[in-house]
């Protein structure tokens, strides 16, 4: 079940906090800031429990290798798209970028846009609201 605080941000933004309904919500695809101030490209289906797996000191498989070795992980910016498949092709072009471009996605996450159109990605995209950027830091 989602945290209140959880439940709160997502109702802010629009999305269905019933029970089970948040896995239908869409793919994400994110930038995630490593402790040491590296930068982690990736997609999940629910961002909240991502964040929460990067950080486990026992996500026993769950995390990726890579931050689990550069601890603490923060979610620096996310969007969502509707499908798998257009997150897998939205991390690809973003895992292309160099970094100084990835730190302006950041700063300017409807730069997103400009990214989809040199790539030819045709799908829809949505930005993260920044409570929701701030929630993922939540820790109850």
């Amino acid at each position: 079940m989602l945290s209140p605080p959880i439940m709160h941000v997502l109702a802010s933004i629009g999305k269905d906090v019933r029970e089970g309904a948040w896995h239908d919500m869409g793919c994400w695809v994110y930038l995630a800031r490593c402790g040491n101030n590296t930068l982690y490209t990736g997609a999940t289906t629910d961002l909240l429990r991502r964040v929460r797996e990067h950080n486990s000191r026992s996500s026993k498989g769950n995390g990726a290798k890579y931050t689990a070795s550069h601890l603490p992980v923060s979610l620096a910016q996310a969007w969502e798209v509707g499908t798998w498949s257009d997150a897998l092709r939205l991390e690809h072009a973003i895992k292309r970028c160099l970094r100084p471009e990835k730190e302006q996605l950041i700063k300017k996450p409807k730069l997103i846009y400009r990214l989809a159109e040199r790539r030819n990605l045709t799908f829809f995209i949505t930005e993260t609201s920044q409570n929701l950027l701030k929630q993922a830091d939540y820790h109850p």
